[in-house]
């Protein structure tokens, strides 16, 4: 498992309160921006992106447009009647 700062930072001088505020910096979901919710929207719509988009508001988009153009990995299988009454043994 990978450490969440440097020896330095986690040495016995630092704080408590230091190491606990990176902690939670690092670990805790941000909220998005206006660039961010706007970049969202438009890759749920299907809409081009915008070239004034913030670097962060680009990432969303182009992750969000990879993740929807992928195909459902998903089946959906018929169940017979053989299998429901294995599943209600």
């Amino acid at each position: 498992m990978f450490e969440l700062w440097s020896q330095e930072i986690s040495g016995p001088r630092t704080s408590a309160y230091y190491r606990e505020t990176l902690t939670r910096a690092m670990t805790e979901p941000k909220p998005l921006t206006y660039d961010g919710h706007k970049a969202a929207e438009a890759a749920f719509r299907g809409c081009p992106p915008n070239a004034d988009w913030m670097d962060s508001a680009r990432e969303i988009y182009a992750c969000l447009s990879a993740a929807m153009a992928k195909p459902s990995t998903t089946a959906l299988n018929l169940v017979t009647k053989r299998d429901l009454e294995e599943v209600c043994r």
